[in-house]
């Protein structure tokens, strides 16, 4: 599916976590059948798409995503678990998780509530049509086949863990958390690719990831949160042969989760430091991590630096916003105070945080977020 490529377009409107009020299987929201998409109308109007489908109606368009367009939609059945899937059904569960630019991203965008890419406005898709009218029935086509096919996947029997990270807006954060304390449960209105690796998860957590309207101080300014999804689920469908570099677990859209934890949890031992201990740190050596460049050798002190922290009474806090400050030039503001050389005191400066490492140019670097939000989704009925 390209998770990489598939995180960095979620937004509010892709997310639109809400409640699962009313349920025709455990955990599963109902209103109409996904196979009804396959028989949709759809016609152009000015400006976008019109799609008309169990009674209602919606209009997608190339930006303003339709608020939640397939809301009600039911796509999980359990009748077909175990079939043998056709030769189309198999070509396109391959070529989703297998190909996010050619097909996976037009069925997210879809399920956003945009228009898909036209081929003549890119030619990264595999979906041709010359007009958005016929584009849309393309892509509603694809997508009841890709549902067809992961309900014949089998379920597992007990819950099985997958991993999800991304970075969502301050809004849908709080309901989460809100969800927690109340009791309600969630959803997500499309197909979710959380991935069987953790370890895999993170690389969607670095501020090279961040929302570009914010970006780099997502984190520094409250407004988008890196977020790692837990799902502990009995209706998550292994896909990982399709795609054995990100091992994805397919989750159809609609089912209901409960929202078992929301936490978070530092990854720069900095960030909660005090002027004091900030500055103690600042004066000590330290090691580099085992996969940097400079493993096994040191950095520090730099008591020039810290002695400006001590002069600007800046705590963790402080320090961490001063470093992301004017796109990245406040650590070169760090680098001109500590008179150091700049190659290993930006080494230095990444070593200190705690998450798993993602893959640079050259070789691992470290994930710089300060600190990340860890989300539990479990069935509603439990695991245990």
């Amino acid at each position: 599916m390209g998770i990489a490529t598939l995180a960095a377009m979620w937004v509010a409107s892709s997310l639109m976590l809400r409640s699962a009020a009313v349920r025709s299987q455990s955990g599963i929201l109902a209103a109409c059948d996904y196979k009804d998409l396959a028989t949709a109308e759809v016609h152009g109007v000015s400006g976008g798409v019109d799609v008309s489908f169990c009674g209602k109606s919606v209009t997608l368009r190339e930006s303003g995503s339709a608020a939640d367009p397939f809301a009600g939609v039911t796509w999980w059945d359990a009748s077909h678990q175990g079939e043998k899937l056709t030769k189309q059904e198999s070509k396109t569960l391959k070529n989703h998780v297998g190909s996010y630019w050619r097909y996976g991203r037009s069925v997210a965008q879809l399920g956003k509530g945009l228009l898909p890419p036209l081929y003549k406005e890119d030619y990264n898709t595999d979906f041709k049509d010359d007009n958005y009218a016929s584009l849309v029935r393309s892509v509603l086509g694809f997508t009841v086949t890709l549902a067809d096919a992961a309900n014949k996947l089998p379920a597992p029997a007990a819950c099985t863990d997958a991993w999800l990270g991304d970075w969502i807006p301050k809004e849908a954060l709080e309901l989460l958390r809100l969800k927690k304390e109340t009791g309600r449960t969630t959803s997500f209105p499309w197909f979710q690719s959380p991935t069987f690796d953790e370890s895999h998860s993170y690389q969607f957590l670095t501020e090279k990831e961040q929302p570009s309207s914010c970006k780099p101080v997502c984190l520094q300014q409250n407004i988008s949160f890196p977020v790692q999804f837990h799902f502990r689920t009995r209706h998550g469908k292994d896909v990982a042969k399709y795609d054995t570099k990100e091992k994805p677990m397919l989750v159809l859209p609609n089912l209901a989760f409960k929202v078992a934890d929301v936490s978070e949890v530092i990854t720069d031992p900095l960030y909660v430091m005090s002027t004091a201990e900030l500055v103690q740190w600042l004066n000590t050596t330290h090691p580099y991590k085992s996969f940097q460049e400079r493993a096994g050798q040191t950095f520090g002190p730099y008591p020039r630096l810290a002695k400006e922290v001590q002069r600007r009474r800046m705590d963790g806090k402080g320090f961490s916003a001063w470093e992301v400050k004017g796109d990245g030039e406040g650590k070169y503001e760090m680098l001109e105070v500590s008179g150091a050389e700049y190659r290993p005191f930006f080494d230095a400066l990444s070593s200190r945080f705690d998450m798993p490492p993602r893959p640079g140019l050259w070789g691992q670097v470290s994930n710089e977020d300060p600190y990340i939000i860890k989300v539990t989704l479990e069935d509603p009925e439990g695991c245990d």
